[in-house]
């Protein structure tokens, strides 16, 4: 496997300079979109045919938590604006206008636009963009993983690139797995995440800074030149039907697909509406270290509700 030369290591950064790099990620995608047709450069068995491919998506709670709203694929565009922008436009309008959904339109409906780079016989998927029936930018998320293989390796794809793709796909695992990100959190809050559109809003609990022991956090500093963050939370999981421990750096939840760790989605609240997650809360104040003892009784199959609903001398 060959890395990308443009790629470097990252440090610990706060959850602000974290949402910064997120805004530049928009932005840069936002800029590429409207731009590359002129800005990518062609050589040797590189040949043009980059292009836009946009697909509407939704959340069917009853049936698949998201799915494509056609089945032939994507719509193919030159560039965003101004016939994409306009198509995209007119559609959400309709929908945002249609009074027969059980909730706004915008809490179920996105549009997901892939841009696609063509390198000899093939196309690869560079990045993805989500608006949401508004058109705003929901997130960006980079596909990297095809450029870094041996396929590439006699070939100077990298001048091809816009300065805006190089940007989007040299931080793009930093945006899907934030493990050097610092969080403002601490054991018992109560975090509210925003899912909508990819999923419904729910409750968590903030656990700790690291599900590793100390010891192995330690050695992350040394093995990467940073400590390496998991920041678990509890949460109740559709899929197993109770309570759950979740990683906010990684895949969140059951089947939502965010593009990247929903760091940006998330608010502390005083309470939730349910007992086992406010008890939860309340035993994490008192001893952040009941945490390990929970992943203990996830790992022997036990129900996390149960034993935490069963613990005593807690006020909730």
């Amino acid at each position: 496997m060959r890395k990308m030369s443009v790629f470097k290591k990252i440090q610990n950064i706060t959850l602000e300079e974290y949402l910064t790099l997120l805004e530049q990620m928009k932005q840069a995608a936002l800029s590429d979109m409207d731009s590359f047709p002129e800005k990518e450069k062609y050589m040797g068995d590189v040949q043009p045919g980059s292009f836009l491919g946009v697909r509407l998506r939704y959340r069917d709670d009853e049936d698949c938590l998201y799915a494509d709203c056609s089945s032939a694929g994507p719509r193919p565009f030159a560039r965003l604006r101004p016939y994409l922008w306009q198509f995209m436009e007119e559609e959400s309008e309709e929908l945002l206008g249609n009074e027969d959904f059980d909730e706004p339109a915008e809490n179920k409906f996105y549009w997901e636009v892939t841009k696609y780079f063509r390198c000899r016989d093939r196309f690869y998927e560079q990045y993805a963009v989500i608006y949401s029936l508004k058109l705003e930018i929901l997130g960006v998320e980079g596909y990297p993983y095809d450029f870094e293989r041996r396929t590439f390796r006699d070939l100077n794809y990298e001048e091809c690139f816009t300065e805006e793709q190089k940007f989007i796909l040299v931080r793009a695992r930093q945006l899907k797995e934030p493990v050097n990100v610092v969080l403002p959190y601490h054991p018992g809050d109560i975090l509210y995440v925003d899912a909508n559109p990819f999923g419904k809003p729910f409750y968590a609990v903030y656990c700790a800074e690291t599900v590793s022991d100390r010891n192995h956090f330690e050695w992350t500093k040394k093995e990467y030149g940073f400590y390496k963050r998991e920041h678990p939370c509890l949460y109740i999981s559709e899929d197993r039907k109770g309570l759950d421990i979740t990683d906010l750096c990684g895949w969140f939840t059951d089947y939502i697909p965010f593009l990247y760790a929903p760091l940006d989605r998330i608010k502390v609240v005083d309470t939730c509406c349910d007992p086992a997650l406010l008890k939860a809360a309340e035993m994490l104040k008192e001893d952040p270290a009941i945490f390990r003892k929970w992943l203990d009784w996830r790992e022997n199959g036990q129900s996390l509700e149960d034993k935490i609903l069963a613990v005593g001398g807690i006020n909730i």
